[in-house]
């Protein structure tokens, strides 16, 4: 099989996937993003690189949190959670005591690529520092279905009460972060 006709197959099952099993947000609700662990490799004994694929599949704008730095480059805030066995899915990374600065336009049909690495122990503002690598991951998206709605969560996000909007979320499927393997040739550090 040529490479063209490998990358349209992969496209149309892409395709495919995100139109037969979008990720469900609540009971009856259908989730109109689509969150896709692309690359999950684990790069140190404490460290993993993630590339993980943002898509609109709603034919309207939504719009979440993150950075724009410039017109070209974003950073969309995407969280890594993790299952634990008593308290359930707890957020892993980030950890931020403030609020993103800019609302985010996540166009239909338009992927947007993300890449996180996450270093163990996590960062001095985070409550659970020393995390495992191991166990069952997934990365969530929060939206809104329009920018002032978005807006107003920024701004209301550290109010206590009902006030601000409630994101719609999207997941991943969960995954397992896989074991660190020296190279092969390396020699063991002793």
């Amino acid at each position: 099989m040529s490479t063209k006709a490998l990358a349209c197959v992969v496209r149309a099952s892409l395709l495919l996937l995100m139109l037969v099993d979008p990720r469900s947000v609540g009971s009856d609700q259908v989730s109109k993003v689509v969150v896709l662990v692309d690359e999950n490799e684990r790069v140190g004994q404490n460290e993993a690189h993630f590339r993980v694929k943002v898509t609109n599949t709603s034919g309207m704008p939504v719009f979440s949190t993150g950075v724009n730095f410039d017109m070209r480059h974003r950073s969309l805030d995407i969280y890594l959670e993790q299952k634990r066995p008593k308290e359930g899915w707890q957020l892993v990374a980030p950890c931020h005591d403030m609020a993103p600065p800019h609302v985010i336009k996540l166009n239909p049909a338009v992927p947007m690529v993300v890449e996180r690495t996450l270093t163990v122990p996590l960062g001095s503002g985070c409550k659970k520092r020393d995390i495992q690598l191991e166990g069952q991951f997934r990365f969530r998206v929060d939206y809104f279905e329009s920018r002032a709605q978005a807006w107003l969560y920024l701004k209301k996000f550290f109010s206590k009460g009902d006030d601000k909007p409630h994101p719609a979320s999207a997941f991943s499927e969960p995954f397992e972060i896989p074991p660190f393997r020296d190279p092969p040739g390396a020699r063991p550090y002793h």
